[in-house]
């Protein structure tokens, strides 16, 4: 808004009512004389031409107060109308409907027949169209196709293109009911992106103003289109860097166990008696391998779970089965460091919608980790239960808990608290981060309580309807 027209407005505003109480006053003046005869005409011609003077004055400033209100008015409206055009591009980063909103935006705000917003397509230089709004696309089509053979180097330039009565006086054919037209180049950083093109219908005459308003609005599409290559390049990455775990683990998953199980053929005696030095060669070469094999698994895990969730088939799944065949899978490791199990679910099925394996994956990862960092003879309580708007699950130990400072990196891959580390060298930090993707996919979140030295509780819920 411009601060020189609203101070003068205000000055304005402030002056009116002294010049037209001035003026009703003389003016009160002159009829208190014209009815009480007391007035010489000597006096009268200079006395009317003063009031007449004031009155003239008074409507004077009335009217140019009146005309930068107005303005003021119209400046008002732009910049809430562009208030509104970011709001409604930002709420997403997702390419076309970016671009689809844009379209109906500018509709909206300039009264336009229609609009189209095109793209440059780097590999073969032209620009095409990828929204609409307002008008058919064929005719939109042959409309641009005239507009840019006529005025591309213009656009590529920079350079904003307003032709009037084009389409009536040279091509009728091409649409009868636009008259003008309005091309404004979309740019960021001095690189052009596209354009905006708007048509204005049969008798509206599109100005130089039209212009102004238009390339303000395509300054806020160029940013949200920037924001969104940036989005679709990131995305591109973390697809890249999955497609890469993936075929890396898989390849390298078959030949780490073919070595664990020869290492662990050879330390049985199967190929014959080894000694002393021998076996511990061996036995290094099994645990490093096997090591080595569970990173790979990890690494695997993770690339699936990153995978499109339209990848994973659901069905429904007893989260109680799941969780009691897991027990029995670590019964050794909880024999072994006399961990004492409390198990809270309910007596009858507990049924999710959700995929076996990823519920499996998440279930077995929370109660290993609370086996792990739990001392001998410590305990974990596992409790599953139905809130009717969600199914909750909470393991909780009485191990070594989570430093504070670093709760909020629990979660990150390849990340493991300090303390962890002087529990057990094995471990790759993918655990949970595996955890939480698993459980985004179900529709799910999962929340930690933590107090070092005294123990870690997690605590995953699913929604009913995942």
């Amino acid at each position: 808004m411009n601060q020189d027209y609203k101070n003068n407005s205000i000055r304005y505003r402030e002056v009116i009512p002294i010049v037209f109480l001035l003026w009703l006053i003389a003016t009160s003046v002159l009829i208190w004389f014209l009815l009480s005869e007391r007035i010489e005409i000597f006096y009268l011609i200079p006395l009317t031409a003063a009031v007449a003077l004031l009155g003239f004055f008074s409507g004077y400033l009335s009217l140019r107060v009146s005309k930068k209100m107005k303005y003021l008015e119209i400046q008002a409206n732009q910049c809430t109308t562009f208030c509104q055009a970011i709001r409604k591009t930002a709420r997403t980063l997702e390419l076309q409907e970016i671009l689809d909103s844009a379209a109906k935006i500018i509709v909206e705000i300039t009264g336009v027949r229609g609009c189209t917003i095109k793209l440059l397509d780097p590999q073969s230089g032209k620009m095409k169209v990828r929204a609409i709004a307002g008008i058919e696309q064929e005719k939109i089509n042959s409309a641009i196709d005239i507009a840019e053979s006529m005025y591309q180097k213009g656009l590529m330039e920079g350079e904003a293109v307003l032709v009037r009565d084009i389409f009536l006086r040279d091509f009728p054919s091409v649409d009868e009911e636009s008259e003008s037209l309005i091309c404004v180049p979309l740019r960021h950083e001095d690189k052009i992106l596209g354009a905006v093109c708007i048509f204005g219908e049969r008798g509206q005459k599109l100005s130089q103003d039209m212009i102004l308003i238009l390339s303000s609005l395509t300054d806020i599409v160029s940013l949200s289109i920037s924001y969104s290559t940036v989005y679709e390049n990131l995305k591109n990455l973390v697809k890249t860097k999955t497609d890469f775990l993936f075929k890396t683990s898989h390849e390298l998953r078959s030949p780490l166990y073919a070595i664990s199980s020869m290492a662990k053929t050879l330390l049985e005696g199967y190929m014959g008696e080894l000694n002393a030095k021998q076996k511990e060669a061996v036995s290094r070469i099994a645990v490093r391998s096997q090591i080595l094999a569970d990173t790979v698994n990890d690494l695997l895990t993770l690339a699936k779970g990153r995978a499109e969730i339209s990848t994973m088939k659901f069905t429904s799944v007893d989260l109680n089965r799941v969780i009691k065949e897991t027990l029995r899978f670590l019964e050794m490791k909880i024999q072994e460091k006399n961990i004492r199990i409390e198990l809270d679910t309910p007596t009858r099925e507990l049924f999710l919608k959700g995929n076996e394996e990823g519920l499996r994956s998440i279930i077995l990862n929370l109660i290993d980790n609370a086996i792990k960092y739990t001392p001998n003879g410590g305990s974990v309580f596992i409790r599953v239960y139905d809130d009717k708007r969600n199914i909750r699950m909470e393991v909780k130990d009485s191990g070594i808990g989570i430093p504070e400072n670093e709760r909020d990196n629990i979660f990150d891959e390849f990340f493991r608290a300090s303390n962890a580390k002087t529990v057990s060298e094995k471990g790759t930090g993918l655990g949970l981060s595996i955890v939480r993707s698993t459980v985004e996919q179900h529709g799910g979140t999962i929340e930690v309580e933590s107090q070092e030295r005294k123990g870690t509780t997690f605590v995953v819920i699913f929604p009913k309807k995942s």
